[in-house]
């Protein structure tokens, strides 16, 4: 992103263990996915590794989330704040007349009901995308490694993640 530059282009990989956000094609965070909320007032407290360390030794107005759940969100409001506060983590998410405007790219998981789905797209919606694009993870993977996936050639894809694999 340079000094003059109105938007700002990142990609996301939300997993049920770990989420990953790449700018410029580098890895600008890689956290777990885990957020703490405050019980009380549902205000965030932490997200990522903080969150982790008070996992298990929560105060008691203290809740640690894991929003997915075998690759799909099962807590809205958590993986919201979750995207939220890695966003403002990363430096993003700025507010303000000349604040850059989010361009996120999510991968989702190929077999994501249309629930499951309008779940990320709201999510992120919600945490500033100005402009969203969803991704299947798989046809991700092979656009990573280099695979011409226009080509009527078959390829096998395996996306070992920490709650699903996909092939």
């Amino acid at each position: 992103m340079g000094f003059f530059s109105l938007t700002q282009d990142i990609a996301m990989d939300l997993g049920t263990a770990n989420t990953v956000i790449f700018r410029n094609g580098e890895i600008v965070l890689d956290e777990p996915s885990v957020v703490a909320v405050d019980a009380h007032t549902g205000s965030l407290v932490a997200v990522g590794a903080e969150a982790q360390l008070m996992e298990g030794k929560e105060h008691q107005g203290i809740t640690t989330v894991r929003p997915l759940s075998s690759g799909v969100i099962a807590d809205f409001d958590a993986c919201e704040k979750m995207i939220k506060g890695f966003i403002h983590k990363m430096g993003g998410g700025k507010k303000g007349f000349l604040a850059p405007k989010l361009k996120i790219v999510v991968g989702i998981s190929k077999g994501s009901t249309p629930v499951e789905v309008r779940a990320v797209r709201d999510s992120c919606e919600h945490a500033g995308a100005h402009d969203l694009y969803l991704i299947h993870e798989p046809m991700a993977s092979a656009l990573g490694v280099g695979l011409d996936v226009l080509a009527p050639m078959g390829n096998m894809i395996v996306d070992i993640g920490g709650g699903s694999t996909e092939i």
